[in-house]
């Protein structure tokens, strides 16, 4: 007659099974912690981190010009590489007056993925309004960061837009 199995023989085995299921678990985590978005929005914010007190000067400059800007991206279609259409910024100052005369430049940044990022020259367009045609890769969200040069401190906006 075969011997018969003592009560509870299975029981390392329960430990077993749950430590491997958390092994398999932790490893798909590490997978997609490495491999996915990264979270950096900036390419060095070591530098950016130790400059922020300059970053806030420039901004309270800014916003002592009382300078204003309406940046509205139009779509105009799709192609095969994305969605193309026309940036157009509006520069007005403290009174409400269109600001000619500026070196206008937009990035395109896309938040949500890397390696995508457009950069134009704007061009004036009429009255202290300044365009760009673009073709973005990608329909989705875009964020246009705008920077005017050519008044008492650089000018610097961000908006955030869906690419349709």
């Amino acid at each position: 007659m075969a011997a018969q199995r003592a009560d509870g023989w299975w029981y390392p085995w329960i430990f077993v099974v749950g430590m491997t299921i958390v092994v398999v678990v932790n490893g798909f985590l590490i997978y997609f912690a490495t491999s996915t978005y990264s979270g950096l929005e900036t390419e060095n914010h070591y530098e950016e981190g130790i400059a922020y007190n300059q970053t806030l000067e420039m901004v309270r400059q800014q916003e002592a010009m009382g300078w204003t800007a309406e940046i509205n991206f139009t779509p105009s279609g799709e192609s095969a590489e994305g969605v193309n259409g026309t940036l157009l910024v509006k520069l007005l100052d403290r009174d409400g007056s269109p600001v000619p005369g500026l070196k206008v430049k937009a990035y395109f940044i896309r938040p949500t993925k890397e390696g995508f990022d457009r950069e134009a020259d704007m061009l004036p367009f009429s009255g202290g309004s300044y365009a760009t045609p673009v073709s973005l890769p990608l329909k989705g969200q875009w964020d246009a960061h705008v920077v005017a040069l050519g008044g008492e401190v650089p000018f610097q906006q961000v908006e955030r837009f869906v690419a349709k």
